[in-house]
């Protein structure tokens, strides 16, 4: 019996490997997709909307022959997973939000985005990722783990950076496609995660989504492999 077809979104200046510590795991269960978003780790500059980032995905697994996948995104990659269960739910059998939220950014987010827009423009992409990935993590992570995602930020694009933020800015509060979805999905959300509120990650009614929480920062997939792993099999193996 062939498997399901699980495809994981990393999150803005991340990369594929923000999964090696689950990828493992997951195939046993799953035939894994790892993709590398458009603006990251040397892929071309791509779209600059939530909307456009979701149809580049799935456009993309059409060219692959994947039918029917699990999709789950990390962070920025979750609310591309979130306009991807707005626009096409017929083509997807499940999808997850990890350390992410259906929630648009409130006012001061925005103006946070336009912050980070400019000072990517001023200090370029490698400072920019030295002082934003740290903080992703919980006090006293693996240096090494700190160390292997600033070199995946490295490989970001200025452009790249400034039409994924712009796209975060202007993203818009899809918690209600969530609520009403019949689509079956998964939220995790870190207990330490400074980013991402618990009220957030959770806002979504849905008897259909399974709400699960690791002990982790915004980076459970790193930080707690196994707990993240429990819960994606819990929520779609068969």
């Amino acid at each position: 019996m062939s498997k399901q077809s699980l495809v994981l979104l990393h999150g803005f200046a991340g990369g594929t490997d923000y999964f090696n510590r689950v990828e493992a795991r997951l195939r046993l269960s799953f035939d894994v997709l790892v993709l590398a978003l458009p603006g990251h780790e040397g892929e071309a500059v791509g779209p600059d909307t939530m909307e456009g980032f979701a149809t580049w995905v799935m456009e993309d697994l059409e060219r692959r022959g994947i039918d029917q996948p699990i999709v789950i995104g990390h962070s920025f990659g979750g609310y591309i997973v979130s306009a991807i269960v707005e626009m096409y739910p017929e083509k997807i059998s499940g999808f997850g939000l990890v350390y992410s939220t259906a929630k648009a950014d409130t006012d001061e987010g925005k103006q946070k985005r336009n912050q980070n827009i400019s000072r990517v423009k001023e200090i370029g992409v490698r400072e920019f990722v030295d002082g934003l990935v740290p903080g992703l993590f919980a006090d006293g992570a693996d240096p090494m783990l700190i160390s292997e995602a600033k070199e995946l930020g490295y490989m970001m694009t200025v452009e790249g950076a400034i039409r994924a933020l712009s796209a975060m800015r202007d993203r818009r509060d899809l918690t209600k496609t969530l609520s009403n979805t019949s689509v079956r999905g998964l939220i995790l959300h870190g207990t330490l995660d400074p980013l991402i509120t618990e009220e957030s990650a959770f806002a979504p009614q849905n008897e259909r989504i399974l709400f699960r929480s690791t002990d982790s920062s915004h980076m459970g997939m790193l930080e707690t492999p196994d707990a993240f792993a429990d819960f994606v099999e819990e929520a779609f193996a068969k």
